[in-house]
């Protein structure tokens, strides 16, 4: 019986790699998944902008909203069925991208500081090329780099997965998923290291309960557009600061095909965690103290 459900997780992971989905982009979305402060006024001079990842809600980036940035607004883009949205639509990187831009152009502000976590990171980008804005800055954190970076991914994401249903010590997707976390907290290596592996389990084990199984069609909504995406033109951003903030033992993202990207971006800055792994907001504690310095906020 066991065997069968892994062989029945393996071929669901494998099989959405080829998968698409057929959901209308973010224009046609129910509900604006864009949302703000409400000091997203024309005369504003900052805007800080926050741009979550797959199954992430704008919460992540909860130390970011308590910043007090003198003349300034802080301003979300929600992914669909997270932060009160409902499945109605699917993340396209460009369309998002723009649909962003066109709402800080609309503001007229001066100085934008993008925040990208994720399938976020690639969104950031395709904002900051379509900006008028004067200054531009970009952190990018546990950011996806473009095509091939996200079926590798992909394809290293399903047998984690497997390997997390063999750990768990209950039957069921939903501590599937909490054992994964586990992965996503420090990557694969920390188990053999007694002390973070606890850590870790404990965690996790927090989490019981608020990690489920996705709604059905969640995931591709939300990464089938990654899979293919290119950035095309570097040199469009080529006047704007870009710091990287990438965990050492990234399961999701390569730290070593990040750096590459990093370099063909030529980013200024590619702080690199150790011990770390996709979760960054969650295992350090500095995270977001260390995108401010590297903003100069």
């Amino acid at each position: 019986m066991a065997h069968r459900f892994l062989l029945i997780l393996a071929l669901t992971a494998l099989a959405a790699l080829g998968a698409c989905s057929n959901l209308p982009p973010p224009q046609r979305a129910g509900v604006q998944p864009i949302v703000h402060d409400g000091k997203a006024e024309v005369g504003v001079k900052r805007a800080v902008v926050l741009i979550p990842g797959a199954h992430a809600s704008v919460q992540l980036f909860a130390p970011v909203m308590s910043w007090q940035v003198p003349d300034s607004t802080v301003i979300a883009y929600r992914f669909p069925g997270i932060d009160g949205l409902d499945l109605d639509h699917r993340v396209d990187i460009v369309d998002s991208g723009a649909m962003i831009a066109r709402a800080l152009n609309r503001l007229k502000v001066d100085e934008v500081y993008l925040i990208g976590y994720s399938t976020g990171g690639p969104i950031a980008l395709e904002t900051a090329r379509r900006l008028e804005a004067e200054e531009v800055q970009i952190a990018l954190i546990s950011s996806a780099s473009d095509s091939p970076a996200a079926s590798i991914a992909s394809v290293r994401g399903a047998w984690d997965v497997l390997k997390a249903a063999l750990r768990a010590k209950q039957p069921g997707l939903d501590e599937t998923w909490v054992e994964n976390y586990r992965t996503l907290l420090y990557g694969r290596r920390h188990f053999e290291q007694d002390e973070l592996a606890e850590q870790s389990r404990q965690l996790a084990a927090l989490q019981r309960g608020q990690i489920t199984t996705p709604p059905k069609g969640m995931t591709m909504a939300h990464t089938a557009d990654l899979l293919t995406w290119r950035f095309e033109h570097p040199e469009d951003v080529a006047d704007m600061r870009i710091g990287f903030f990438h965990g050492a033992e990234d399961s999701v993202f390569s730290p070593g095909l990040t750096r590459r990207y990093a370099r063909r971006l030529q980013a200024d800055a590619f702080r690199l965690y150790e011990g770390q792994g996709h979760l960054l907001f969650v295992t350090e504690p500095h995270l977001f103290d260390d995108v401010r310095d590297f903003f100069g906020l």
